[in-house]
């Protein structure tokens, strides 16, 4: 199996330099094939996700299918503009010359996709690396084989294996890929395997893009409609039975409100999914026996630490489904509150005044995404101006990252680099400058030897820069 990978890579590295000069007409020619076969295939996608894990049909749609369709139409309109040379200025040293910034692709990229929007997470990236002059490998998720099947089968009907492979298995076949000296790596998944990634492309000094994931908090402020953002929260927090890298992950809310908002937050719930949430058509399963038992035992450590089940908590080990869970009375301590929950649970934690919330965002790591709940420009400025993290989403959740033009990406250890629109075609993108000389305006006057003259016409020159100031 290693040299499979090894002459896959080969025949995409020779490849590469053609990709890299492949037109506008050739790279769209292919996206909208693909644009339609996405279309026709589109029960089939949903089907396959649904027996990977449950994905209602409304939810494949809006959050596998839509973004793809999207970031296609807008290559459409974008794709010859983003793959034209951006002429430079030629400020007073450099008069005479020409200057422009090529965008070429990197080359040779591995892809490495999760398992929690299978389809989107494998097939946006690959389409941006192409849509910027690049070759792929793919390695999508093991836990999702029915939605690998209809990936391969749609990149095979559109790209040739110089173009886009794919290479399913498990971690060992990460490994293996991770060996080979590639141009750029863009990985999705948990920050504990970004660092393996991030080590692995060390050794050959790659570049990488890590779409990673985090704690990310929900702030909730005082006088605003406690119901309209408890309707907005359960929708954001148990779509995709809340596996999603940017789904709040705990809410902070005045000691004075949480009654109110829990309430709201119980009403919805059974607004969505019904009393039998189990029955429920529109809710996910979780992916695996061991993602289902690990948020089990989440919700009964912070039960023995003294939290309490407003509501939720059951788990229905024969579907791999945990009803969704609203948390109070949760500390930093418990279990819980000390990595990303990537599941429907959701601690519901108190604050008696805006720094002691945001003293309580500090103490974590840089989240992917913070969400805003506040009708005060100065509220909402003081959360921005006082916290870090990957994107800020104002009186809503998630939808930020379905934007086609808005940069998509982490800070610090929730991620590195950017996707989406122009920014993940810069991301796949080697910005190669170009300098043309023609006229020479006496620049060969200052080679040595550096007689006084010369001097005294630097240090001319040293003072009007210096004047510019």
């Amino acid at each position: 199996m290693e040299d499979q990978y090894s002459q896959a890579f080969s025949s995409q590295k020779s490849y590469k330099f053609k990709a890299r000069n492949s037109s506008a007409s050739y790279r769209l020619g292919k996206l909208r094939k693909f644009k339609k076969l996405v279309i026709s295939k589109k029960e089939e996608i949903a089907s396959a996700l649904s027996k990977d894990f449950h994905k209602p049909l409304v939810e494949t749609d809006l959050t596998e299918i839509m973004p793809i369709l999207s970031m296609i139409n807008l290559l459409e309109k974008k794709l010859p503009l983003w793959m034209s040379d951006k002429k430079e200025s030629s400020p007073l040293l450099f008069k005479g010359s020409k200057n422009w910034v090529r965008r070429e692709g990197k080359g040779n990229c591995l892809i490495l996709s999760p398992w929690n929007y299978p389809f989107q997470l494998a097939v946006y990236p690959v389409l941006t690396a192409f849509a910027a002059g690049n070759t792929c490998i793919l390695k999508p998720s093991e836990f999702t084989p029915e939605t690998n099947k209809i990936v391969i089968e749609l990149l095979a009907l559109v790209f040739t294996k110089d173009e886009v492979i794919v290479f399913e298995g498990d971690a060992e076949v990460s490994t293996e890929l991770l060996k080979l000296p590639f141009d750029h790596i863009f990985f999705t998944g948990s920050t504990p395997v970004g660092k393996i990634v991030m080590k692995a492309a060390s050794k050959n000094l790659t570049s990488v893009a890590l779409e990673l994931g985090g704690k990310s908090p929900v702030f909730i402020d005082r006088k605003i409609n406690l119901d309209k953002a408890a309707k907005k929260i359960m929708w954001g927090k148990f779509v995709n039975g809340g596996q999603t890298c940017v789904a709040p992950d705990y809410i902070l809310i005045h000691k004075n409100d949480e009654a109110e908002f829990v309430e709201s937050c119980k009403k919805y719930i059974t607004e969505f999914y019904g009393d039998k949430i189990e029955n429920s058509a529109d809710y996910n399963y979780i992916i695996t026996d061991r993602h289902g038992d690990r948020l089990k035992k989440l919700v009964d450590q912070a039960v023995e630490a003294g939290a309490n089940i407003e509501c939720g908590g059951e788990y229905f080990s024969d579907k791999r489904l945990l009803t969704p869970t609203l948390l109070t009375k949760v500390n930093k301590e418990m279990d819980v509150m000390q990595d990303e929950i990537f599941g429907p649970v959701l601690p519901i934690i108190n604050y008696s005044s805006q720094d002691e919330a945001i003293d309580f965002i500090n103490d974590y790591d840089n989240a992917l995404a913070m969400y805003i709940f506040s009708d005060s420009k100065s509220t909402m400025n003081t959360l921005m101006e006082r916290t870090s993290n990957g994107g800020v989403t104002i009186n809503d959740v998630l939808l930020a990252v379905g934007h086609p033009t808005l940069p998509f990406g982490g800070a610090g250890k929730s991620g590195l680099g950017r996707y989406h629109g122009e920014y993940g075609f810069e991301d796949f993108s080697h910005l190669r400058s170009v300098m043309r000389r023609d006229i020479d305006l006496g620049t060969s006057y200052f080679y040595p030897p550096y007689t006084d003259k010369k001097a005294g016409i630097v240090n001319s020159l040293l003072e009007k820069f210096s004047s510019l100031f």
